[in-house]
């Protein structure tokens, strides 16, 4: 790992915190010294944690989870089309990661040597946040000795169990640290600011987060049989450190969780994913625009359960969709003549709109998975999940900032009543994967037509004799379509878990597996170049399981 580099970027993020105006601004002076406090640098790193989870993780989870293809308005796309990764491909999520927990490992040190003890917990919570990401893609990686700097520039590589299990502990930490601090008159903490750009200073909602966050860490972990009484004992202790009297009672994220350090239409300013795949700041397309297009799938789904949020999120004609691609076709449809996703809609809201790091669907609907399978008592899993799909739509109808523009359509009230006729639309009265009460659906599994081909005449098609639907795979079909194009991620990292839902693979795969998908990534060359006596050895990214994948 190159710990060398990694510190000179540390060293320039400081210096872009106390030299500039903006959190925005940039002005790099990789010669200055690290001497800056924890509040100094924090808006930069949570902003690094943004751009990295929107147009590092996003675009590589999105064609690994069957949410986009490849227009024909391009060549290449090799890797993604038929999952034959190598070790060049995507290594940035790798690298861009690790140089962020740097960030993230100087704030919690300087908060703790300099009475910021609410920065240092913010910053605990983050590096688990961070880690927690290349875990779910790599498996092993460097843990226990991976902050070591000049004096370890090849740390060993931990198991990703324990490292899984230790993110529990740092995340116990953080609340009790956060929760210390409110305690602490003398001397008095000093408070977090305008600095903190996800929830402006206010430490219940950190609390929360971390909460969330355990929530998602264990969800992974029940997948693996041999975690079962681990897991347990750890959901139980979750449920019962956010009763009332206890530092951790803040319960689970109530909002979105976002990160806006004021994004606007202006150069090196604006949204990251909005400005890499959408346009400039002068309002010129960006050619990335037209190189990838939703699945036939994706939009298969939309259309067959009458689903509103497709109009929200794609960019439609007076019949509909005008057509998707399909992962690995020979000869998709030009960028500019089907259907994308639509501008200043759910996934592409504006230039200043703020990037989510964690949806409010995405917590209820493993709450819902959490009640349904027993780790939680009381409560219900049809509420959550119910309240989910709710989640789902209020983010996919709210509009960036600059773009509320229609109070009729922006109120609550407005998107309550699509709710509602999407859950008493004739088509999902019956429809198991909309409706908590029904036990079968009509709508096919991809893998129904054809070796798992979903082609244009299949969009509104249904099953003759409806099939069985487990009150997971509804929650995790709807968990799915909620991730649409801002969380794939996590839609990937639930797959692997869980199966759910079964969407179409490349036409081009070269997997083995009887599902026809990866399983991982592979090690950067940076690694191989530099760590490689430390480094896991015969990895496949087909048959080299991360440790919580139960296929």
């Amino acid at each position: 790992m190159k710990n060398t580099a990694k510190i000179l970027a540390v060293s320039s993020l400081s210096v872009l915190a106390v030299s500039c105006d903006s959190f925005l601004d940039i002005n790099q002076n990789p010669n200055n010294p690290l001497t800056v406090t924890a509040d100094a640098i924090l808006a930069q790193a949570l902003t690094t944690t943004a751009n990295t989870y929107s147009i590092n993780y996003n675009p590589y989870s999105a064609f690994a989870a069957g949410y986009v293809a490849k227009s024909g308005t391009v060549n290449g796309y090799a890797p993604e089309r038929t999952y034959n990764y190598n070790s060049n491909f995507s290594q940035t999520l790798f690298t861009n990661t690790f140089d962020n927990i740097y960030d993230y490992d100087i704030i919690e040190r300087q908060g703790k040597a300099a009475n910021q003890p609410y920065h240092s917990a913010i910053a605990k919570i983050m590096k688990v946040y961070n880690y927690q990401l290349l875990v779910d893609q790599y498996g092993d990686i460097p843990y226990s000795k991976a902050l070591g700097g000049l004096a370890n520039i090849t740390p060993v590589y931990d198991k990703a169990d324990a490292i899984y299990k230790d993110f529990i502990v740092k995340l116990n930490e953080a609340i009790a640290e956060i929760d210390a601090a409110n305690k602490q008159t003398s001397p008095i903490p000093r408070a977090v600011g305008a600095e903190d750009v996800v929830f402006q200073g206010t430490m219940t909602s950190w609390v929360r987060f971390a909460n969330s966050l355990k929530l998602r860490i264990l969800m992974r972990q029940s997948s693996q049989p041999t975690l079962s009484s681990y897991v347990s004992t750890e959901m139980t202790r979750l449920q019962a450190s956010i009763a009332s009297g206890t530092p951790g009672a803040a319960g689970f994220i109530t909002t979105d969780v976002v990160c806006n350090p004021g994004y606007v239409q202006a150069s090196g300013q604006q949204n990251p994913f909005w400005d890499r795949y959408r346009a400039d700041a002068g309002g010129t397309s960006s050619t990335e625009r037209y190189y990838t297009l939703p699945t036939k799938y994706l939009l298969a789904q939309f259309l067959l359960n009458r689903d509103p949020r497709g109009y929200r999120i794609f960019n439609t004609t007076a019949t509909g969709f005008t057509g998707g691609a399909e992962l690995g076709e020979s000869a998709p449809l030009p960028g500019n003549a089907a259907t994308r996703f639509r501008d200043f809609g759910g996934v592409f809201k504006g230039p200043d709109a703020p990037v989510p790091l964690m949806l409010r669907a995405e917590d209820l609907f493993s709450q819902a998975e959490a009640r349904e399978r027993g780790f939680f008592t009381g409560g219900s899993a049809k509420n959550d999940f119910n309240a989910g799909i709710t989640a789902s739509f209020n983010y996919f109808y709210t509009p960036s900032p600059a773009n509320r523009q229609n109070a009729t359509r922006d109120s609550s009230a407005f998107v309550a009543a699509k709710v509602t006729k999407y859950l008493t639309a004739a088509v999902n009265v019956n429809n198991g994967l909309v409706n908590w009460d029904v036990t079968t659906t009509q709508i096919p599994e991809a893998n129904i037509f054809g070796g798992a081909r979903v082609t244009a005449a299949t969009y509104t098609a249904r099953l003759t004799t409806p099939r069985s639907v487990t009150n997971q795979e509804k929650i995790i079909y709807q968990k799915y379509l909620a991730m649409t194009g801002v969380a794939s991620t996590e839609a990937w990292d639930d797959y692997r878990r869980t199966g759910y839902p079964r969407f179409a693979p490349s036409l081009q795969t070269t997997s083995p597996r009887p599902d026809k998908l990866p399983t991982r990534l592979l090690y950067p060359q940076s690694e191989i170049t530099t760590n490689l006596a430390n480094l896991p050895q015969g990895i496949s990214q087909f048959t080299t399981l991360i440790f919580w994948d139960p296929s």
